[in-house]
């Protein structure tokens, strides 16, 4: 084989780190489910801090029982939404 035209061992040790440091970052990574999963979890957050802010300022009996309502329902579903480690 002529002189350059293989690879040297340089170049072996710079590919093997590169596949190594691509491997660890798609690891870090979350799944797109695991994404997903966090992002509706986070959404039933903002919701139920929301509610909690306009039940502290509503003064009316019906749309009390209403947000009450909704409470309940942002939390069932938030306890239905745990992460199972």
């Amino acid at each position: 084989m002529a002189r350059g035209w293989g690879r040297s061992e340089e170049d072996l040790g710079a590919e093997k780190e590169h596949a190594r440091d691509a491997a660890e970052r798609s690891a870090a990574r979350p799944s797109p489910g695991h994404a997903r999963d966090a992002a509706r979890r986070r959404s039933l957050q903002l919701s139920l801090a929301r509610i909690e802010d306009l039940l502290s300022k509503t003064e009316s009996r019906e749309r009390r029982n209403a947000l009450e309502a909704a409470r309940a329902e942002l939390l069932e579903r938030l306890g239905e939404s745990e992460p199972t480690h």
